[in-house]
């Protein structure tokens, strides 16, 4: 009798153990083979069409003890690999759970969030059209005819800012704190709430945070609705506030850092501007200004490039005659990007896998492969000079552009991955420590004994603007973001190796890598200790991640490294 009444006390004080052994003794088996799959990657995803979808699948996966993984569009590498390699996971994408709703009277949209913000030419479930992406559905334009490229209607509304690319899901964007190149201007400053769907202790909740007003910054809804690396519950829904539609103009330019039109590497003169006040968006003494920029760095030792993509807002109303004027980041043969595309990925593939085909070439006779490697390294400055020549000209005259914002601040919808796949590491350090950061870069790149710190391909500059979300790499600071790339089909090295250099080199800066992008390793000396001493709301964010997530159905392996939990 005492037994039970003691056992009474402890399962009432404590639902969450009452809930695990009334399972365990009384088991409600969940069926969830109605909800349709689809085999992506060899991997088993589940296509929820509902919410009730999502509730089945999370209560599934609380009584089988699997990890719930769910994908977007797949951009974040190597976190998705990673999470399909993973035993006892169930998978989920929401293609089904894409839907707008836009009130075109005062701009607030709520969207789905398994909708992508652009096309994704290569949605594994075909659901993705140009049509039915949020961009397009908020700020429409006509696809084809005379007026291909023009606005269908005389008005319009905008997201503040966009990646690089615009093929990512909502969901997917968010949840590693993706950003675009603007100190001006954020895309996370337009969320104004947020639908999240748990498993708590109770069983499956589903709750909507919304942006405090007054603001807040100690408020939960900057940890659940940005950044928050599906760690905390899978989003279902987010309410934008739009802004009235703007178009984008502006310019790229090449030259050599020496010709720079900015002070790459110092404070500034009397005819430049710092890189850092370059980002600011500040006018130069000649009234020069970009909003929003990125800049492509060649480090390469003798060969320096220096790509400068700038560009404002300008009015719709004032459009030229002659519009749109699209950007082109490689030249279009027979008016598409796709040739020069296939051809840079057959010239970086070779300039990444040369030795291991001379590997493969020369078996075990050492002597002939010494020889080819070496006479190799001593040839590949001069190709990669020609290959400069060819892809990044000097002297390239200045490209001007003008389009609607959807269209051109995505600058990189161009590339295609497949065609040509990059991955990156991208650190986010404060911007008042530009100028230190770059000359730091310069010195380290100009190393003529160490040609491999330059490889043969190109890093990316450019800058964010401060957040309020908690564990967004810029909170509560503007940053400069360097963005070091790898060549995917790069087979002599690994990305890990290459990034680990700068990973040491920045450390003093006290970067903050972007969160679906290569990490460094969780017990190294940039790992876990280094990135929780650089987020005031760490502790704060793993406490409500334990406190929503208590089957830690949503801690995967690969977050539970690099939480170092």
């Amino acid at each position: 009798m005492y037994l039970v009444q003691y056992l009474g006390k402890v399962l009432a004080s404590d639902p969450l153990l009452s809930v695990h052994l009334f399972n365990k003794i009384h088991p409600i088996m969940i069926d969830i083979g109605s909800i349709e799959t689809k085999q992506i990657n060899n991997v088993t995803y589940y296509l929820p069409k509902t919410e009730d979808d999502i509730s089945t699948l999370l209560q599934y996966a609380c009584q089988q003890n699997l990890k719930v993984v769910v994908r977007g569009a797949a951009h974040s590498f190597p976190l998705i690999g990673q999470e399909e390699a993973a035993p006892n996971s169930l998978f989920i994408i929401l293609a089904y759970l894409a839907n707008v709703n836009f009130d075109a009277t005062t701009g607030l949209v709520n969207v789905q969030a398994g909708c992508h913000l652009g096309y994704d030419p290569f949605d594994p479930t075909g659901v993705s059209t140009v049509e039915n992406s949020l961009l397009y559905q908020i700020d429409p334009t006509a696809l084809d005819g005379p007026n291909e490229g023009r606005r269908i209607g005389s008005t319009g509304w905008a997201l503040p800012d966009l990646g690089g690319i615009s093929h990512q899901t909502v969901g997917g964007f968010m949840a590693t704190g993706s950003s675009g190149g603007s100190v001006l201007y954020s895309f996370e400053s337009a969320v104004v709430s947020v639908r999240i769907m748990h498993h708590g202790p109770n069983g499956v909740e589903t709750n909507t945070y919304t942006r405090p007003t007054p603001a807040n910054p100690d408020d939960p809804f900057y940890a659940l609705a940005f950044a928050h690396r599906g760690l905390l519950g899978i989003v279902t829904e987010v309410v934008f506030q739009c802004e009235p539609t703007f178009d984008i103009t502006g310019t790229e330019t090449v030259s050599t850092p020496t010709d720079c039109s900015i002070d790459l590497f110092g404070p500034g003169d009397a005819k430049r501007l710092s890189l850092a006040n370059f980002f600011r968006g500040l006018p130069d003494p000649q009234q020069h200004k970009g909003e929003y920029s990125r800049i492509i760095w060649w480090p390469q030792p003798g060969m320096e490039r220096m790509v400068v993509w700038q560009a404002n807002r300008t009015d719709p109303a004032n459009e030229p005659a002659v519009f749109p004027v699209p950007y082109k980041e490689v030249p279009y043969i027979f008016g598409s990007p796709t040739i020069a595309t296939a051809g840079a990925d057959m010239i970086f593939t070779a300039l990444g896998q040369w030795q291991s085909w001379i590997n493969t070439f020369t078996g075990d006779d050492k002597i002939l492969r010494d020889f080819l490697i070496e006479t190799g390294k001593k040839l590949q400055p001069k190709i990669m000079e020609e290959i400069l020549n060819v892809f990044v000209t000097l002297p390239t005259p200045v490209q001007s552009f003008t389009d609607v914002w959807w269209e051109i601040l995505p600058m990189d919808n161009q590339m295609s991955d497949q065609l040509f796949p990059v991955w990156f590491t991208e650190l986010w350090i404060p911007l008042d420590k530009t100028e230190v950061v770059m000359t730091t870069l310069r010195d380290f790149y100009a190393d003529a004994s160490h040609p491999e710190r330059a490889g043969t391909f190109c890093c990316e500059i450019y800058a964010g603007r401060k957040s309020d979300f908690w564990m967004s790499p810029a909170y509560n600071i503007d940053v400069i973001r360097i963005d070091v790339f790898w060549f995917a089909n790069n087979t002599d090295g690994t990305p890990q190796d290459y990034y680990q250099q700068f990973w040491e080199l920045l450390a003093p800066f006290d970067f903050r890598p972007h969160w679906g992008k290569f990490l460094p390793a969780p017990d190294g000396a940039q790992g876990v200790s280094y990135l929780r001493s650089l987020y005031p709301k760490w502790d704060d964010v793993l406490a409500l991640r334990a406190q929503r997530d208590p089957y830690n159905l949503f801690l995967t392996t690969y977050w539970q490294q690099h939480l170092g939990l």
